[in-house]
């Protein structure tokens, strides 16, 4: 596996560049990757509109919106309810004037204060005044039959709370900074016709994309159907957006992801793993066993002549660095893919909380060929 560094991408491996897009930019998920990354690879493939993309870990849609642009068809698979909402949300075909109609009148009606019965970490991050109002919103949403309108505003009321809360996510870790914060109905009334005004400036290409749940490891997908894969697995050690939306789960009213859709979860047979993890901390070996049951289920499902790209990073436990870019490229050429390069877009150094330095992390592409 040919090994580069080109560290001027590294920028298109966060949502950053996607800060200001229209519909890009609801519910950023900070372990994303950008649009820009997507339109590249698509470009650099030569992709067409007769063309299946894949993203088996889609979060909240950022490869199939940027399908969406090029005309291009996809599905995308996640396990994280919240994040497959937003999803949704942001890759429906609406009726931009009859959804504007809605949301003014939604807006309209009168909320009033609901009695709140909210678990503590709830609690702790909003004002009382402001929590009695999400409830009594959401009460309104979920009267409502409409799915692709309740969703709708389910997403935008999610958005404007926290933005009316004194919640600072810091990894898994929900922290209280105590700060001047707007009227919740003010802000809703933003955030919703903001909303609707991206739908207006949105230009997207006519093709077939969706999301679902789906555990990348068991993909109902056929054999040989995909023409490109682009995602970014969970990083080694890094689970904590399983639960760094409980929040928003909360404000949705919805379950958040099983334990074991976790990749990475439980303890089973390393025998396919065992002898190229060799060395490596004990607690990585379920997640490397799981990447490459997905590894498989993405040689399966994939075209001769496929493409593959994978953003991934290496590992930083209490030991020190954990090499994933290489093992993963390892991984890939025993399930029968042609690992053909890793390219090198960061470089961070791997410390204990105290700041100790234990070694260098790289985060990179790794690029695949069926």
């Amino acid at each position: 596996m040919k090994v580069t560094e080109k560290l001027w991408l590294g920028k298109l491996t966060t949502p950053l560049p996607d800060r200001h897009l229209p519909i890009y930019s609801w519910f950023e998920m900070k372990e994303a990757f950008s649009r820009g990354l997507v339109l590249l690879l698509a470009d650099t493939w030569g992709l067409g509109e007769s063309d299946l993309v894949l993203d088996p870990f889609c979060g909240t849609g950022t490869t199939p919106l940027a399908c969406r642009e090029l005309g291009l068809d996809c599905i995308g698979y996640d396990v994280h309810p919240v994040l497959l909402l937003a999803a949704r949300v942001k890759l429906r075909d609406y009726d931009a004037a009859k959804l504007k109609e809605q949301v003014e009148k939604f807006l309209k009606d009168k909320f009033e204060r609901q009695e709140v019965d909210a678990p503590g970490f709830v609690t702790r991050v909003f004002p009382r005044a402001v929590l009695e109002e999400v409830v009594s919103v959401r009460q309104r949403i979920f009267e409502m039959d409409d799915e692709a309108i309740r969703e709708f505003l389910l997403l935008g009321l999610a958005i404007a709370a926290m933005r009316c809360s004194w919640a600072h996510k810091d990894g898994a870790a929900i922290k209280v900074v105590r700060r001047p914060i707007p009227p919740l109905l003010r802000e809703l009334g933003r955030q919703l016709r903001r909303m609707c005004g991206d739908i207006e400036r949105f230009r997207a290409k006519g093709s077939r994309v969706r999301v679902e749940f789906c555990d990348a490891r068991r993909m109902n997908l056929p054999d040989a159907s995909v023409d490109a894969v682009i995602t970014s697995p969970p990083y080694l050690g890094k689970n904590e957006y399983f639960s760094a939306y409980r929040l928003e789960q909360w404000i949705m009213g919805i379950e958040g992801p099983r334990p074991s859709d976790l990749i990475g979860s439980g303890e089973s047979d390393f025998s396919e793993v065992a002898d190229l993890v060799g060395e490596k901390p004990r607690e990585s070996l379920s997640y490397f066993r799981d990447l490459f049951e997905v590894i498989k289920e993405i040689k399966r499902v994939c075209r001769a002549g496929a493409n593959i790209c994978l953003v991934v990073s290496d590992g930083c436990l209490p030991g020190g660095p954990v090499d994933v870019c290489q093992t993963l490229g390892e991984l890939a050429e025993r399930a029968g893919l042609r690992a053909k390069s890793l390219v090198i877009v960061n470089k961070r150094y791997c410390t204990t909380p105290s700041r100790k330095k234990l070694g260098i992390t790289k985060e990179g592409l790794l690029i695949w060929n069926r």
